[in-house]
């Protein structure tokens, strides 16, 4: 099989593997603490080590990946890399599918810039490094939205004129893909079975609500970008288009800086100046009016969600709670789940408090509908389209 290097540039993280015959060997993230940037280093079945980085070492964390990466494989007395394989995230049906990155993918992704402004200029930026370090390499992209590129037109269809429909090609093509297409693939070696009606909530940064059955997305919340659907850590979310164009007139906003707006001043971080969902729930442990707010909304929102999911589903089997803040907090799980009691959700305390971290079903023998924690894997879920597609270098 060789050896795959994954790299996932997310919103507010940038997240490497290497994976050696379908298994990783060393993972390396770079994310944005409380004062600066940190990178830990872990090789598999060995320590982790941490140090702060730069904001210019952060921007420039390829360059330390590089390094890492040729001193293990050296170390190991493993060939040089066989692929490379990144997470795309954009809007277009053209992104639906995971791909080879050449010339004219690289066209159609800078086009998409503006629709994107979180995750594509990212993304360019990585590839460009890339091929910096690695100029011969075949360079492998991941579709975020690929796992929904197959949801009926019901769901997939916006209300707006058909002509516009087709000829500017705007579509719900729905996020996390990478991360649903994890939990579908994992989810009987957790639980024993897979279920035919689930719902995955990818809470994180990024937050989307998910209708999968049989194995296939039908519904998500996420739409034509990553900054629709949901309340997230700093976007928006779903605004009604009336509210949008106020806006852009009272504050005298072009497209571009309304694309923005939504971006960076939405969500947790626009509703109680901070985006990171464990200062929310301490602060809202001390009665603090706009944590308990911002929380309530939150929480709310993804409640309407799962329950509009289960329209599409025709009911409800299996929930899943993935991503970051989901796996970490047992207090957000609870505020989320407490709102769910009417679909038959009833969660055991005790195993709830119990799996953080872990990976398990938290709700109680009695629940209508089994409630279960996992971590997602967007990184072999990555490896695993690398090796699907087959791309020798």
């Amino acid at each position: 099989m060789g050896t795959t290097l994954v790299v996932n540039p997310g919103s507010s993280s940038k997240k490497y593997a290497l994976y050696n015959d379908g298994e990783p060997v060393i993972e390396i993230r770079f994310e944005k603490t409380n004062t600066g940037f940190e990178t830990c280093l872990s090789v598999i079945g060995g320590q982790q080590t941490c140090e702060s980085v730069s904001a210019i070492g952060f921007s420039d964390a390829f360059s330390k990946v590089f390094s890492s990466t040729r001193d293990y494989l050296k170390q190991a007395n493993l060939s040089e890399l066989d692929s490379i394989v990144v997470r795309v995230v954009s809007p277009g049906t053209f992104f639906q599918k995971h791909a080879e990155v050449d010339k004219e993918y690289l066209d159609q992704l800078n086009k998409r810039q503006a629709s994107a402004p979180l995750h594509i200029p990212t993304i360019l930026k990585e590839i460009k490094s890339i091929q910096k370090h690695y100029p011969k390499i075949r360079i492998i992209a991941a579709s975020d939205s690929a796992f929904h590129a197959d949801m009926p037109p019901q769901a997939r269809d916006f209300s707006i004129a058909v002509k516009d429909v087709k000829k500017f090609d705007i579509h719900r093509f729905g996020y996390h893909g990478l991360s649903v297409a994890s939990v579908v693939r994992r989810i009987h070696s957790v639980i024993g079975q897979d279920p035919e009606r689930m719902v995955v909530c990818h809470i994180g940064n990024g937050v989307s609500v998910t209708a999968v059955k049989g194995g296939k997305s039908v519904d998500t919340t996420m739409g034509f970008s990553p900054t629709s659907g949901l309340p997230m850590g700093s976007r928006a979310g779903d605004i009604d288009s009336a509210a949008l164009l106020e806006l852009m007139r009272v504050k005298n906003f072009r497209p571009t800086d309304a694309e923005m707006y939504l971006n960076t001043n939405g969500g947790l971080s626009g509703m109680a100046q901070d985006s990171d969902i464990r200062r929310l729930l301490d602060r809202r442990s001390k009665h603090d009016p706009v944590a308990v707010q911002a929380l309530d909304t939150f929480a709310y929102n993804i409640q309407k969600a799962v329950a509009a999911m289960t329209v599409a589903l025709g009911g409800l089997d299996v929930l899943v709670l993935t991503a970051t803040a989901s796996v970490r907090s047992s207090e957000l799980r609870c505020l989320i789940l407490s709102g769910l009691t009417h679909l038959g959700v009833d969660v055991h305390q005790d195993r709830n408090d119990l799996f953080v971290g872990k990976e398990g079903v938290v709700s109680s023998n009695n629940s209508q509908i089994k409630v279960v924690v996992m971590k997602t894997d967007e990184m072999g879920e990555m490896e695993q389209v690398a090796r699907q597609l087959n791309l020798p270098n």
